[in-house]
């Protein structure tokens, strides 16, 4: 066999194989000898048909095209490995010439292979990084948090204070920008909701918390605010709305005490027995928790920083597959959520549609053009999962599920999906943390304020 590049443009490549006389027969008889083994033609012993009657069966261009269909794969491999190739799938056979056994056979593979990609200058990169601090108040929102969720509920006839529980029958009714009911809106959430309201969650929007702070049962207030344009409920987001909330029960929260026999129940440890040692234990695990979160944030915006200022040209196909992926797992989603996928989307019109089509496009983008600079990444600072790492990543499994290291591995080793899955994961860290120790760190109390929105607005270079 006889390879030559004879076409590249973007990320296809074309290369031209030619077969000797010898090399095409010897395969087009193996060919024909597996294929007599394979059929049964009446009047014939099973493989020993000869040869004029399977091609007068299959056709003769088509033991021709089997020949090479066979060829080809046996020497894919040092095809790829001659020409330094990173094919994207299996590359496309074209037959250029009528195939003549006494003649050289000329074919072409075309590749769709990795595009270019040219990396920002990481190494000056500066990425901020969030100093972990853990402050008294951050440990008594925890503790308040703590007694809150074990805490007995019981009714009282007053007026409600800052910490109760609140039932409420809620309407939400949407507004105009002059507070003005908005006529030529569709109604949102109509019919009246059975809500609890717990003013002891910091996370109660303040209007709310003042229209119900003095009443009582019976009562019926209001609250007017502006909902945020990245509300995780889209009917919302955006929006002027006013809540209608009749009031129908007021409770307190009846708090146990904090002694050595609650911290036990809590942490089902027996060292732990007074207040300090209560509040260092609460602020360890505070300080823990923030950490790792700080370390997924600024990994996840190193990744984000170096996708962006990357110079590609994404390939057409990878985004189509990306986008048919995405659309799987939503419709999946919208099965197990038991969820009508086109309401979830807003789906029942045209613009619907179109704006669904339209975001999962961009997210398919996205997703693709990181895994592509991603894997340049790797490349270029020879990133590797090595089998340390997975058994560092067994251990802490095993002490999160509760489970010993050899029945974790176990899992993992009899689930493929799985452990293909979790090492997809494990290199993803490894990348992100390299970039993280390359690049410029500016430790900071909090993150500055995007100049633009970084949900990769990407531009096509």
């Amino acid at each position: 066999m006889r390879t030559e590049l004879v076409g590249q443009e973007k990320n296809i490549v074309t290369l031209k194989l030619e077969f000797d006389p010898d090399e095409f027969a010897k395969a087009l008889k193996k060919t024909l000898g597996e294929l007599a083994k394979q059929v049964n033609i009446p009047g014939f012993r099973k493989g020993h048909a000869p040869r004029n009657v399977l091609e007068m069966r299959f056709g003769r261009e088509a033991l021709y095209n089997e020949t090479l269909e066979k060829l080809v794969p046996e020497n894919l491999r040092q095809i790829i490995d001659d020409y330094d190739l990173e094919p994207l799938e299996t590359p496309e056979l074209r037959v250029s010439e009528e195939i003549k056994e006494d003649q050289v056979v000329k074919c072409e593979l075309i590749f769709e292979v990795r595009p270019e990609i040219e990396l920002p200058e990481i190494e000056n990169l500066e990425i901020e990084k969030v100093i972990t601090s853990v402050s008294d108040s951050d440990v008594d929102k925890l503790i308040n948090r703590i007694l809150i969720q074990n805490s007995q509920v019981q009714p009282v006839e007053r007026a409600i204070q800052d910490g109760d529980l609140v039932d409420v029958e809620l309407t939400i009714r949407v507004l105009n920008d002059d507070g003005s009911d908005a006529e030529d809106e569709k109604q949102i959430r109509k019919a009246p909701t059975k809500e609890k309201i717990s003013l002891s969650d910091d996370t109660v929007r303040a209007q709310v918390r003042a229209a119900l702070i003095g009443h009582g049962k019976n009562d019926t207030v209001e609250a007017v605010f502006d909902v945020e344009e990245g509300h995780p409920d889209t009917e919302l987001a955006g929006k002027k709305l006013k809540y209608i909330m009749k009031i129908e029960n007021v409770s307190e929260y009846v708090k146990p005490e904090l002694n050595a026999d609650f911290y036990k129940k809590l942490f089902n440890d027996d060292t732990i027995t007074t207040d300090e040692a209560f509040r260092t234990r609460l602020h360890n695990d505070i300080f823990d928790e923030l950490s790792e979160q700080h370390e997924n944030d600024i990994r996840n915006r190193a990744i984000a920083m170096v996708s962006e200022q990357a110079k590609l040209e994404i390939p057409e196909k990878l985004i189509l597959r990306q986008i048919q992926a995405m659309r799987r797992d939503d419709q999946e989603w919208a099965k197990q959520s038991n969820v009508d996928l086109n309401t979830a989307y807003g789906l029942n019109t045209k613009e619907g549609r179109e704006g669904y089509a339209k975001l999962l496009r961009t997210r398919a983008e996205s997703s693709v053009r990181d895994v592509l600079v991603m894997d340049e990444v790797a490349k270029k600072y020879d990133v590797q999962v090595e089998s340390e790492d997975l058994t560092e990543e067994f251990k802490k499994r095993a002490k999160r599920f509760r489970m010993t290291e050899p029945e974790i591995a176990n899992f993992y080793y009899k689930n493929k999906e799985q452990l293909n899955r979790l090492m997809d994961e494990l290199r993803y860290e490894k990348v992100a943390d390299t970039l993280v120790k390359n690049m410029k760190i500016k430790e900071v109390s909090e993150l500055s304020v995007p100049d633009h929105d970084h949900e990769h607005n990407h531009e096509e270079n």
